[in-house]
């Protein structure tokens, strides 16, 4: 009879080294279903199961609250769909720590209900009750006679606990490897954004919010925050540079105590262009001008692309290392801005590319941009509206574009991976049916 019902009858995973992706599906409406516990399953390397944890939640049922925006578990507040993102497959849920990448998961799904007679009973996590800074009727924190924050032992939600039964076995997934690495790339990322509510309890911590408290853990290379918001990106920069060889670097901005020591630490091997940051009280680059003078100091073979104006920038973010004795190239890419704020302010990706043909586009990319020397201004933070790209950048169409770009080797799903600069228009001008507004 119960083989009759409705089940679920497939689900798949699939992660990269920060995200897990889970997608089930049932053959009908499961009579009594709430939704799904997710569990993860971590796997040690004969397959067996090292660990398990119910996955994260934090949007409550309908008649109960969440004011403090502590974690629960899927087993309290099933999933009401049949997908999920797993955002916590490495960043812990409730403190600033992260599990390590390089192994291997995988999850079990499982239909609940409300509980009644003949359903076994998921069972309760021990987070009814969570540890929190006290606060007073005007919702302050409460200091002692030391001038530490109080804690208090207080529910970790509001309203009537539900108590919830399995409907059926569990199902599980495939395994899957939280890694980086897929063929030639290494894809990482930083957790720069994250839930207001978590950042809140974190900053919190001590009791008091203090101005520009954030930034100052962000820009301090030490600080285990930091750490933990940058995700992978520091680590793979590092790693980089610790190779023997040249960098080429093209970057738009240069603002981070820890990406500038490395830089610093490798002038002898690096050839920079550095290009303008933006104006402040009508002078051009005072972001990035410390970083500038420090590379200068150091001997750096630097080449300053100083568009000083609004309506050019130097938008590159990209370094490729040339090995010594012809080896094969890598470029390392991506969103991520050589600031403070953008290693760990913002969520950015840097992907490193190890492709000899994708490489030496970039670095064909970089030689041209080296011979397209800009007029200097004098001084550097000068305004300068006449500078911009030369003939040095091809300007034509996109499809023009395509077909003399280099296409590197496929990679193992087939893929075939093509580099393409952006355009340059011979003027800039907004779209006529925009000149109406």
């Amino acid at each position: 009879m119960e083989d009759t019902l409705p089940k679920i009858t497939a689900a798949r995973a699939y992660a990269n080294n920060e995200v897990a992706y889970i997608a089930w599906d049932t053959d009908g409406l499961i009579p009594g279903c709430l939704g799904f516990e997710l569990t993860r399953l971590h796997l040690k390397a004969d397959g067996s199961v090292a660990e398990r944890v119910p996955c994260a939640a934090w949007v409550s049922f309908k008649g109960q609250k969440n004011p403090l925006w502590l974690p629960q578990d899927t087993g309290v507040w099933p999933i009401q769909k049949m997908s999920w993102r797993d955002l916590t497959v490495r960043k812990k849920r409730n403190h600033a720590a992260r599990r390590p990448d390089e192994v291997t998961v995988r999850y079990e799904i499982r239909p609940v209900g409300d509980l009644k007679p003949g359903l076994p009973p998921v069972p309760s996590n021990g987070l009814e009750t969570q540890t929190v800074v006290k606060k007073d009727a005007a919702g302050k924190p409460v200091f002692d006679a030391a001038g530490k924050p109080v804690r208090e032992r207080v529910r970790a939600y509001e309203g009537t606990v539900r108590p919830l039964g399995y409907l059926a076995d569990a199902v599980t997934t495939n395994d899957v490897v939280i890694t980086s690495r897929r063929g030639p790339f290494r894809s990482t990322f930083t957790n720069g954004i994250l839930a207001a509510q978590w950042l809140s309890n974190v900053l919190l911590d001590d009791g008091v919010i203090k101005p520009n408290e954030l930034l100052d853990m962000i820009a301090d290379p030490d600080n285990p925050y930091r750490k933990y918001l940058a995700g992978d990106v520091l680590p793979l920069i590092r790693e980089l540079f610790a190779r023997p060889g040249e960098f080429f670097l093209a970057l738009y901005e240069l603002q981070d105590i820890e990406l500038e020591e490395i830089l610093v630490a490798n002038a002898t091997r690096i050839h920079i262009i550095l290009a303008n940051s933006g104006v402040d009280k009508s002078v051009w680059d005072a972001r990035n001008a410390p970083a500038r003078d420090r590379l200068v100091k150091a001997g750096a073979d630097i080449q300053h692309r100083m568009f000083n104006n609004d309506t050019h920038i130097g938008h590159n973010k990209f370094v490729v290392h040339v090995p010594p004795g012809g080896a094969p190239r890598a470029v390392l890419t991506g969103s991520t801005n050589w600031t403070q704020t953008g290693v760990a302010g913002q969520t950015n990706n840097a992907i490193l590319v190890e492709n000899d043909e994708i490489a030496g586009a970039y670095l064909d990319y970089w030689t041209r941009m080296k011979a397209d020397a800009l007029t200097l201004p004098n001084p550097l933070g000068k305004a300068m509206n006449g500078n911009g790209q030369g003939a040095a950048f091809p300007r034509r169409t996109w499809r023009r574009a395509a077909s003399r770009c280099p296409t590197a080797a496929p990679s193992r799903s087939g893929a075939r991976p093509t580099p393409r600069s952006s355009r340059n228009p011979r003027r800039r001008r907004s779209p006529r049916r925009y000149r109406r507004i």
